[in-house]
């Protein structure tokens, strides 16, 4: 049963699709999903779970493990197949660790311990739908220097076990920094598994990062695994690591030190095998100083520090951020949309304050609003007062040499793209959507300036 019908589905609401087997608790999850805002669709089985997402466009799938008719991780190998983008979050009542890891090896996004409260799972989806992941093949776009100075200096710690502690701005990149450092590591064949510290109650967040052992408080009717079991010879993120309470830091240092874990209501240690990274965008030596943050936890996760600068300083980026991003958006909504250089000059010019995150719900949501053609600088979705903010400092800056800026851009992208076609410039010019003659008559202008 839907509690959206397909043909209302709006453009711009994130389509979640709930797949469980237990009626009552899908139905439970969609009503809260369509509560917070979302779009919400129901499966009570794995096949009509596959079916409906070839019938429609789906960005996020709550996935039971274990279902009447197939596997959830059959479902979740065909979704993948069918369409790489959608985000999986896997639900399981039986903790079972091997199962966790071999949904992360199949592209899951995350798993989550049943019974689980229903606002963690919405406040994981508003996440989400504030911050789209991208395909599992996705790496770091950059080509600025101080990216490239950041990367140049974290490339031998990826090689070790070091603890690293990534901070910056809020939207700047910093999971997808940890999944650079992840794959580049000698763990890459490992899982990796992040948390979202703050996006967990406290109540809830031991028994989430260390598991739980049956009969540990009411409810607890079986034994269960946490993130840190299923981060077993991987990698764990510790995201917004500045927000958990004392007495949790006390615990995550036991384990830091000592390479081991109790599960809550347990009296048995495991051996626990992981590099731990973490990030935040609070300012934790502050903290420290105000005994907010213990300060033996602070050196234990800070081995190497790096901070991730915001996108207003690194402004060459955009482009080629873009260029990955309209290719995504193009093969999601079935389109073949470009930006202007116009409008490309316009995102290049301002000065994002939810840095990456940010650039990425505009430029989707414009692309969403576009049907056809050329995106220009007013079809940008910014919104009001952005707009009015942005018509205000053009006014006061008349005589900003727009020419220049655009030729500049331009520039970048030829470069790239030949680049990328080893120099071939009829390739080069298919990339850049131009004729070869067109590209050559540029080029030549380059050349003279």
């Amino acid at each position: 049963m839907n509690t959206t019908k397909w043909g209302e589905q709006m453009a711009d609401r994130t389509v979640v699709l709930v797949v469980d087997d237990e009626i009552k608790l899908c139905r439970n999850i969609a009503y809260k999903l369509k509560k917070e805002g979302f779009s919400a669709l129901e499966a009570h089985q794995g096949k009509t779970a596959i079916d409906i997402v070839k019938r429609t466009k789906v960005d996020v799938v709550i996935l039971d493990f274990m279902l009447t008719d197939i596997t959830g991780l059959e479902v979740l190998r065909q979704i993948k197949q069918i369409s790489p983008e959608t985000v999986v979050y896997m639900l399981t009542a039986h903790g079972n660790i091997e199962n966790a890891v071999a949904a992360m090896k199949l592209g899951a996004e995350d798993f989550f311990n049943k019974p689980i409260e229903l606002q963690v799972l919405t406040e994981v989806v508003k996440r989400l739908s504030l911050n789209p992941v991208q395909s599992g093949k996705e790496d770091l776009i950059w080509q600025s220097k101080k990216m490239r100075q950041v990367l140049q200096w974290l490339e031998p710690v990826t090689e070790t076990d070091a603890s690293v502690l990534l901070l910056g701005e809020s939207g700047v990149g910093k999971t997808a920094m940890a999944k650079w450092i992840h794959r580049r590591s000698e763990r890459a064949a490992g899982p990796f598994i992040a948390i979202n510290c703050a996006a967990i109650p406290e109540n809830l967040l031991e028994s989430e990062l260390f598991g739980v052992q049956k009969g540990a408080f009411t409810g607890a009717l079986e034994s269960r695994a946490g993130k840190f079991e299923a981060a077993h010879e991987g990698t764990i993120f510790l995201d917004e690591i500045g927000e958990i309470s004392l007495p949790m830091q006390a615990k995550l240092l036991h384990v830091i030190e000592e390479k081991k874990l109790m599960r809550l209501g347990s009296h048995i240690e495991k051996n626990v095998d992981i590099r731990i990274l973490s990030a935040t965008n609070k300012p934790l030596r502050k903290l420290v100083q105000e005994g907010k943050f213990r300060n033996d936890l602070y050196y234990r996760l800070n081995v190497v520090e790096i901070e991730i600068p915001p996108l207003r300083e690194r402004k060459e980026d955009i482009p080629f951020l873009l260029e990955q991003q309209v290719q995504r958006l193009n093969q999601k909504y079935k389109k073949t949309l470009s930006f202007s250089p116009e409008a490309v000059q316009v995102l290049c010019e301002y000065a994002w304050p939810g840095n990456i995150r940010e650039f990425l719900n505009v430029t989707e949501r414009t692309h969403i609003l576009k049907r056809a053609g050329s995106i220009e600088p007013a079809e940008l979705a910014f919104d009001e007062t952005i707009k009015k903010e942005m018509t205000q400092k053009s006014s006061t800056y008349p005589n900003i040499n727009l020419k220049e800026a655009l030729d500049n851009v331009e520039g970048q992208l030829i470069e790239k793209a030949l680049q990328e076609s080893g120099g071939n410039q009829t390739k080069a010019a298919d990339l850049l959507g131009i004729s070869r003659n067109a590209l050559i008559y540029k080029m030549k202008k380059m050349r003279k300036a």
